[in-house]
Order: structure tokens, then sequence, then C-alpha cells
């Protein structure tokens, strides 16, 4: 129609019919030179095409390679207010065997007689440590069986003290401090009066004032209170009471971990001094 369009005008007036034709010509050509320009672009390789910084995938590579972590689950056990370098140095051996096993160790210090009652319940997820005889007293822990530390017991005594160190414990005239809740002093026999405390700072105190005439505890426990009271002068009976190992406890509820904390212990067994209670 356009072409027939042109032939009319061309016979009436050729000048403007060959201004259309010119005209006609320029934009076809127009035309022809963007449609190669798109060619062309459609036709350069993926690895020349400018990066989009903000594209999660940059050079064949996902920026988010790295998964999102999960938050570590938290085991919380229950350990003494008396706190001894050792007992942080156990505490770190135990978090790393924990943290190996996909949890994050928490410590809760209480006294250490509540601590094993709440522990026992359920309230926590075990004990720091504990002596072995601890799993006879309380059926519901369960002993990872690898010993962590040895302790020993031993008798502190004001320098006035006058009495035959190795007859003391036939004496049923004396006072005998130690803290509640740690077992190896519960279970040492003698014929004194017991008296027991929260704590190894209240028993040194109670010793250093003369309300007791003798505590049982071990040597960690009473430097580390020791470093903290001025004016306290008491000396150690050269005789060991008694000697233990030291385990960590969990509660029933996961006894499922016994086996890998086992294997991971074991990683780095050693034996060191460490606080019992």
């Amino acid at each position: 129609m356009l072409l027939n369009a042109l032939l009319k005008l061309r016979q009436q007036k050729p000048a403007v019919a060959l201004l259309l034709c010119l005209l006609l010509l320029l934009l076809q050509t127009e035309a022809a030179q963007q449609q190669q320009a798109t060619a062309t672009t459609q036709k350069i390789p993926a690895q020349e095409q400018p990066s989009d910084i903000n594209s999660p995938i940059i050079n064949g590579k996902n920026k988010t390679t790295r998964q999102h972590q999960q938050p570590l689950k938290p085991i919380i056990v229950a350990s003494s207010v008396n706190q001894s370098a050792l007992t942080r140095m156990i505490e770190s051996r135990l978090a790393k065997a924990y943290l190996a096993l996909g949890f994050q160790l928490k410590v809760q210090y209480l006294p250490a007689g509540r601590s094993l009652l709440m522990s026992n319940k359920g309230e926590f997820d075990g004990e720091l440590f504990r002596i072995q005889s601890v799993a006879s007293h309380y059926p519901n822990l369960r002993l990872v069986p690898v010993p962590l530390t040895s302790v020993e017991l031993y008798a502190f005594v004001r320098p006035a003290f006058v009495t035959d160190s190795q007859q003391w414990q036939q004496n049923a005239k004396l006072r005998i401090g130690y803290v509640r809740g740690f077992k190896m002093a519960e279970q040492y026999l003698f014929k004194g009066s017991r008296v027991p405390v929260t704590t190894t700072r209240q028993a040194i105190r109670m010793l250093n004032q003369g309300k007791v005439d003798l505590v049982l505890d071990d040597v960690e426990s009473v430097l580390q209170v020791q470093q903290d009271l001025t004016g306290t002068e008491i000396r150690r009976l050269p005789q060991v009471l008694s000697s233990d190992k030291l385990f960590h406890f969990v509660h029933k509820k996961h006894q499922a971990l016994l086996e890998p904390l086992t294997a991971e212990l074991q990683k780095t067994a050693t034996t060191v001094s460490a606080h019992p209670h």
C-alpha cells in the first residue's frame, strides 16, 4: 500500500516522492544497525560480561559457601564454690571434651552439699568432679570412667594444737570441722564432734578463731583460702588421712554421653592434684 501511494505521488509530485523515499531508506538503515548491535551483545561470552558485585555467585563460586553454624548445646554442671587454679584446669579440660562433641560446658558454683542434691535431682546436667563413691550414694549420677585427678585428705590445726597427731582420731573432745558435701571428710572416721560448714573459708576462719580444733581438707583448698585471710596461722599434720581419684559425673538423662566423653577425655589423660569438692 505504501509503495502504491509513492508511485502515485511520484506522478503528481516527483520531488516530494523522492524525499519520502530517502527518508524511508534512512529509517530502514538505522533499524538494521540497532538489530546488529543487539545480536553482538548477546554473543559476548559469560566470562567477559561485567560481574554484579551484589550477586551471590562470583566466578562460579557461591559467596555464602560458609554455612551458618548452629549454636552449641549447653551442658550445665554444678561444682563447689571453693575454687582453685587446678579446678579451672579441670574445667578447661572438660570444656574441650564437650566442645568436641558439640556442647558448651557451663559451671554453676554452689555449696558442695547442695550441688550434689540438685545434680542428682536432674536440676543440673552433672557434677564437675567428685570421688568415685559418690556413685553409690547418688543413683541418678553416672560416673565418666576417666580419672581427672587425685586428691589427698589432711588434718589442719593451729600451732597451739597439743595432742599426739597419730592419735587425735581417738580424742572424743575434739571439734572437727569440714566442708559439708566433701565426701572424703564426711566418710573419714574419728571420735570427735563433727562440725560441718559450707565452705573451706568458713572452716579455716573457725579454726583460726578457736571454734574448731581441727579441719579436714585438702592442701589446694586451704592454700586458696589462706591467700585471702590475713593473720591465719595454721599447720598441716604430716599424715595423709585418705587418698582418692576424682571423676566427672553426668545425670542419667545424659547416659548417651558416657562413651563419647570417655573417648575424648582419654585423649588428654593426665594425673594432677586438684580441689575435691
